[in-house]
């Protein structure tokens, strides 16, 4: 099949642009467009991996994850519909994450209690490097976290999805959203303390 990228074709088969929606791209793929499917891959394969990393922490395990969810794009296309206004992303999301857990799962009991906060809105610039930095703190306690704290958390503050979309992108309530990130912020803050505390003690020992 052609690797041309362009609209058109002397055959008639139509050739997926670069501009076309990802739910279209998929429309293509359930076709059995190999073409579509590769466009599909180039354009989200860099951001994929970044989240893989994120909730893996190792590269090999990222790369692995990332073949295996976009081998099942390609497996499962059958499935996929936009009926009721899907996203493609959402869907690749909930792939990736599932992957991710499956990776990093640990025998954790977790009581998902429903704990209502703060509804969030869309970010500007300044609460999106504020995010980040909460984030970064956050991932310094990742071994601390469980895969799905974890997977919370990196969607919540890197790829700034809502508590709405986070719940779809891995199957649960929205409360259950906002536990996994209380919980998550909590363990932070006892760790914040261990090491300020930890801090104080070597000065102490001087």
């Amino acid at each position: 099949m052609s690797g041309d990228l362009s609209r058109g074709s002397t055959s008639g088969v139509i050739i997926p642009a670069d501009e076309d929606s990802d739910e279209a791209l998929m429309a293509q793929i359930r076709s059995g467009s190999q073409t579509a499917y590769r466009t599909l891959v180039h354009r989200h394969l860099k951001r994929t991996y970044a989240l893989a990393r994120r909730l893996t922490g190792n590269e090999a395990e990222a790369e692995d994850v990332v073949q295996d969810a976009f081998l099942q794009v390609w497996q499962r296309r059958s499935q996929w519909s936009d009926d009721g206004g899907a996203r493609f992303t959402t869907w690749l999301y909930r792939v990736v994450v599932n992957r991710c857990i499956d990776h990093k799962r640990r025998p954790v009991g977790q009581d998902l209690e429903t704990v209502a906060e703060p509804s969030d809105n869309a970010p500007d610039a300044v609460s999106t490097i504020h995010r980040r930095q909460v984030a970064a703190r956050l991932l310094e306690a990742q071994d601390r976290l469980t895969p799905q704290q974890r997977a919370a958390v990196t969607l919540f503050y890197y790829e700034n999805l809502s508590n709405a979309d986070i719940a779809s992108v891995m199957q649960i309530s929205i409360g259950a959203v906002e536990s996994l990130l209380k919980r998550a912020r909590q363990q932070l803050r006892l760790l914040l303390r261990a090491s300020a505390q930890a801090a104080r003690d070597s000065f102490d020992d001087g």
